[in-house]
């Protein structure tokens, strides 16, 4: 049977490595379940070929902006749920009519999958489902808005906890159905009063870089 002194010195002697256990553990690290990256980008290509006559009206290569909300999925490192937003504002050109201002718009819902990683690269895969808006700068123009996809292969390099740079390609493709009315005028007057699409993919492709902050 222990007694009083004998005990004394056995707490004595164990408290040095209890406290030594605790020390060594290290702390949780935080959880960080959202993720917003406001994106500077240059968008290329973009065309249609007319039924009427076959000529081709091109969409022209110009700077862009975007911006992603991700969600972590929940007991995952690796993926996380995206809406992602993109516009552009060009120009509208072709051999039938004066160019025209038009803006073009993405809105998709995804995801992105992260690739091998190292601990200063973070290599990604995204994707998305959602709308092509298009829509012409001018009082007699009627927008356009269709199915489209993304895909995207993209670079997260960590700064700190909480930022990162996100750099990114991105590629959109919007299907156009035979005999498919793009825009449409009302004044008979005006150069965009019909265009009319051949069957055909409507496709973009977006270099993008942003700044990402995690919370």
């Amino acid at each position: 049977m222990l007694n009083a002194k004998t005990l004394v010195r056995l707490l004595v002697s164990v408290t040095p490595l209890v406290s030594s256990a605790v020390r060594a553990e290290p702390p949780a690290p935080e959880v960080l379940q959202f993720e917003v990256t406001p994106f500077i980008g240059y968008r290329l290509g973009g065309h249609l070929q007319l039924i009427d006559n076959g000529q081709t009206v091109n969409v022209a290569d110009h700077s862009s902006l975007a911006l992603a909300f991700d969600v972590r999925v929940a007991d995952s490192d690796s993926t996380q749920y995206e809406l992602f937003y993109g516009r552009q504002s060009t120009v509208l050109s072709g051999d039938v009519f004066v160019p025209t201002s038009v803006r073009a718009e993405y809105l998709h819902i995804g995801g992105t999958v992260a690739l091998e990683e190292t601990p200063r690269l973070k290599p990604y895969l995204a994707g998305g489902l959602g709308i092509t808006r298009l829509t012409p700068d001018s009082v007699l123009g009627n927008d356009d808005t269709r199915f489209s996809i993304s895909l995207a292969l993209g670079l997260r390099v960590p700064v700190s906890q909480h930022f990162s740079l996100r750099l990114e390609g991105r590629g959109f493709l919007t299907p156009v159905n035979a005999d498919s009315a793009v825009f449409c005028h009302s004044d008979q007057s005006s150069a965009l009063c019909e265009v009319r699409a051949r069957g055909s993919l409507f496709f973009q492709f977006e270099l993008l870089a942003g700044a990402a902050y995690s919370f």
